[in-house]
């Protein structure tokens, strides 16, 4: 099995990750995206800003990116970036899932004193039936 590689756009700055490279296609530009010169693990090990910042020295080919450029690059993502939301949602999820198991467990708590209540109420009832009466 191959490895990820780390592509990106020259023309947008978008990255993805692929096993082959003819799947390498930037889904904005429709273009065949770049290698990006270093590893997959060594990449997704860096934080969001480091990558962006990378990428944009790439795309210019100077060492150092100006902040203008990266701005430029990243600024639509930036306002479309969903990680924090993703995040947000996660801790909702476990917070619904908690309270899921709290009401499975009340419910069947009542469950157990409908049974109980109605076994009593059938007992009674059959008592009452068999007394004599004056």
């Amino acid at each position: 099995m191959r490895e990820l590689t780390v592509y990106y756009c020259k023309k947008c700055g978008r990255y993805g990750f692929y096993q082959v490279a003819r799947n390498a296609v930037c889904p904005v530009c429709q273009i065949p995206m770049s290698i990006f010169p270093m590893s997959y693990q060594y990449f997704m090990d860096l934080d969001y800003t480091l990558r962006d910042q990378l990428i944009s020295e790439q795309i210019a080919g100077i060492p150092a990116a100006a902040p203008s450029v990266v701005q430029r690059i990243t600024e639509e993502d930036r306002k479309n970036n969903s990680r924090g939301d993703v995040a947000g949602m996660k801790a909702q999820y476990d917070a619904l899932v908690l309270e899921n198991r709290q009401l499975h467990q009340k419910n069947a708590e009542l469950e157990e004193t409908i049974v109980w209540m109605h076994d009593m109420i059938w007992d009674l009832t059959l008592k009452l039936r068999e007394a004599p009466r004056p």
